[in-house]
């Protein structure tokens, strides 16, 4: 199993990105993603809109391509809030962020990122990682 993060998962679609050099490694595997994945997705999307990355008649087929990579979205394996907080102090993250790691590390899984601060905190955890 791979947790992909959305930096990842949008270096794969947009028409403007780099595709990723470990992308064939990484789509021969399950992927699977926490639950804030959707959202953070979306808010790309949003994003790269406004700025006008992307045309609004580009965005649907976008949306196809990120479903087609058939990545399982996990729940929370907790609802607490400090816990989201204590990951996040410890490994300097974002909470959204941290909430990566902590679902690589509960499955014993590599992690799929672009972002350069989440792979260091994989790093620092021994968490395999895919940029």
């Amino acid at each position: 199993m791979i947790v992909l993060d959305s930096s990842y998962a949008m270096a794969l679609v947009m028409p403007d990105e780099e595709q990723p050099p470990s992308m064939a490694n990484v789509l021969k595997d399950e992927l699977a993603a926490p639950f804030i994945w959707p959202l953070e997705i979306a808010s790309a999307m949003r994003m790269n809109l406004k700025r006008g990355r992307l045309l609004a008649a580009d965005v649907e087929a976008l949306f196809r391509r990120i479903a087609d990579l058939r990545v399982d979205v996990i729940g929370p394996s907790h609802t607490l809030a400090q816990r989201h907080f204590d990951a996040a102090q410890e490994h300097e993250l974002t909470p959204y962020d941290a909430t990566y790691i902590t679902m690589a590390a509960q499955f014993s899984a590599a992690l799929a990122t672009r972002d350069r601060a989440l792979a260091a905190a994989a790093a620092r955890m021994g968490i395999p990682t895919y940029s």
